[in-house]
């Protein structure tokens, strides 16, 4: 498929470069998930009122949406190629801790996911150009899931789609470098060889 040049302010999300087909696939799955969640959940979102509300549903679609983005080449390589633009977003993803303040949920078990996500990416992270990055990546992200199903509530199917869609993007479709050669940390090439 024919990548197109992505515009500048949409590096961070798409790359320099994407395609059409991903731009779709994205744009569906996040689509759908969050009509499900508003027909299943719509008073979970009336109860927060209009501003929390609203603000939780764009958060929800955000998370979603780079679960998915994150995994494309385009992604990958603007990130490959910029280590310390991938520790910023790493450090900025504060989704869980906002998510249980818009609903009302709680804070001790979003602080709870939010530390096990941001320090599995770090050591995620710090393992680029490794050839055990993508199996450690996919370790946390296990138990990253596992934690949530765990510690979410039972009736709170906002926050358990949002919070395992986030350990999803933050620790294995962000950290790992799903591309088999890349920028380690040093900057040069590295090639990322299977296990």
């Amino acid at each position: 498929m024919k990548p197109l040049k992505v515009p500048k302010m949409l590096h961070d999300v798409f790359g320099e470069e994407t395609t059409l087909l991903n731009i779709l696939l994205i744009a569906l799955l996040t689509v759908f998930i969050m009509t499900i969640l508003l027909l299943r959940s719509s008073e979970t979102f009336a109860e927060a009122g209009l501003y929390k509300g609203g603000i939780a549903f764009l958060l929800i679609a955000d998370i979603i949406a780079g679960a998915i983005a994150n995994f494309t080449k385009g992604t990958n390589d603007f990130y490959a190629r910029r280590p310390i633009n991938r520790w910023i977003f790493i450090a900025i993803h504060v989704q869980p801790l906002l998510l249980a303040w818009l609903l009302n949920s709680s804070l001790l078990e979003a602080f709870v996911i939010w530390t096990a996500v941001i320090v599995s990416a770090i050591i995620t992270n710090l393992l680029s150009g490794r050839p055990y990055q993508r199996v450690v990546g996919a370790f946390f992200m296990g138990i990253g899931v596992f934690l949530v199903l765990v510690l979410t509530q039972n009736d709170a199917i906002v926050l358990l789609t949002a919070n395992l869609f986030f350990v999803i993007k933050v620790v294995f479709s962000f950290s790992v470098n799903h591309e088999s050669t890349h920028v380690g940390l040093s900057g040069g090439q590295h090639e990322h060889h299977v296990l």
